[in-house]
This record gives structure tokens, C-alpha cells and sequence, in this order.
């Protein structure tokens, strides 16, 4: 499955920074999960993170390991912009019915993982993810490492998957809005996959997903394999 892959070296040249810190995967170091969504008010609210959230699927190699680029949750003291990126490895999905109901399940991970002390706010319809962490767990020294290692544990329970890369942005000066670029872009890919599934219009003058067909390699070719299957 190579249909992100472009993106992914996008966010890798965009997140190779001297400002960087780079932890190997430990399952016995995730910050614990509380089971279910907390709500941390606004007086027990240390700051709070917003941006952009996305999951980006390959069949190439990726190590297990949390990125931080920037300060830590524990450094962090006021609201800032953020950016949280998974990479994740799957097997190779060549039908693509199986491929994009695995890129869906990957992507539904985000809505089963409740660090404590750390609220996230996210939506089925939008790439946008919210954070709030609480005074008490920025006393206690929360990170990124035990949170990326949290949702790496949850990739996991995939059968499917066999390398993750979660990486956090929250450095000032990053390129935000490219992120948010990159996150709709991998939507719209999603997107086309499933029109490919479901469409019985095979004409690509007329269809608005063309741009994406012409873009993405191997989209097109997937598109007229699953035309000669219906024909």
C-alpha cells in the first residue's frame, strides 16, 4: 500500500529538525488509560494544544519510535499550536476493499485511546485534534514518549500492523498549515479509494476525484483494475 507515501516523505522533510528527540517504542512505559473520555475543565487546564491529527498508511518499513519535535508536555506552559502525525505499517493490502477498510480502522484508533490527563477532542468529519492536559499531570512530568507509546500500543491490536512512528510537532515556528494541506490530502485519497469501491461511473472526464487518480501512483491502475472486474 503506497498511496500516502508522498505525504509521508513530506511530513519527513518538514519534521527533520535540530529541535528533535527520538524514543524507541516501550509498551511498559505508556501513560496509563483511563477507558473512557475525560473532561478536564478549563481550572484544571494546564494549556491547551490544537492542530492537526492524521494517520498515514504504508507498507514501507517504519520503526517503532515517538518523535518530539519541540518542547515536551512537561515544558510547555502556555497554548500553542501542535501537530500529531502517525505513520503506520501494514502488511500489503493489495484488494482494495480490505485496503481502505483497514485504513479506516487505523484511523478510527484515535477515538480509543484516553491518556489521563490528557483530553482529546477530535471529529469523524475533520483532520483538526484538540488537546487539553491537566495542571496535575504537567506536575507529574506527563510526555509525549508515554503518549506516543500509549497510541503505538493501540495501532498494534491491529493484526495488521507492523511498524508504527507517532510524531508530535509543537515548535513555533513549524509549518502548520502545510500539515493541515497534507491532512486533507490524505482525506481525499481515502475518499477516492472508496469512490473507486463504490463507483458504476468508470468515465474520468466527468469525475471531481480525477485530480487525485492523476496524482497518486498506482491510483489510476486501481481504478481500471476494479473497472474490468465490473464490466
Amino acid at each position: 500500500m503506497n498511496f500516502f507515501d508522498s505525504l509521508i516523505d513530506d511530513v519527513l522533510s518538514q519534521t527533520e529538525s535540530s529541535d528533535r528527540a527520538s524514543y524507541p517504542y516501550n509498551a511498559s512505559l505508556c501513560r496509563k488509560d483511563t477507558g473512557y473520555s475525560q473532561v478536564i475543565m478549563q481550572r484544571d487546564t494546564a494549556y491547551e494544544l490544537s492542530g492537526t491529527g492524521m494517520s498515514l498508511v504504508t507498507s514501507a518499513d517504519i520503526n517503532d519510535e515517538i518523535i518530539v519535535v519541540g518542547d515536551d508536555l512537561d515544558k510547555i506552559s502556555d497554548n500553542r499550536k501542535f501537530a500529531r502525525i502517525s505513520i503506520v505499517q501494514t502488511d500489503d493490502i493489495p484488494d482494495e476493499q480490505n485496503a481502505y477498510k483497514l485504513i479506516r480502522k487505523i484511523e478510527y484508533v484515535k477515538y480509543h485511546y484516553f491518556p489521563d490527563g490528557f483530553m482529546i477532542r477530535t471529529s469523524s468529519s475533520s483532520h483538526k485534534e484538540a488537546v487539553r492536559v491537566a495542571k496535575t499531570s504537567v506536575k507529574e512530568g506527563i510526555s509525549f514518549k508515554e503518549i506516543g507509546n500509549l497510541l503505538i500500543k493501540k495501532y498494534k491490536e491491529i493484526d495488521e500492523v507492523r511498524g508504527v512512528k507517532v510524531i508530535f510537532v509543537t515548535v513555533p515556528d513549524a509549518d502548520y498549515d502545510s500539515f493541515s494541506q497534507i491532512a486533507q490530502k490524505a482525506d481525499s485519497i481515502t475518499k477516492t479509494l472508496n469512490h473507486i469501491m463504490n463507483t458504476v461511473n468508470f468515465d474520468c472526464d466527468t469525475c471531481n476525484l480525477k485530480p487525485i487518480c492523476d496524482e497518486v501512483e498506482g491510483m489510476r491502475e486501481l481504478h481500471f483494475r476494479s473497472k474490468e472486474r465490473n464490466m
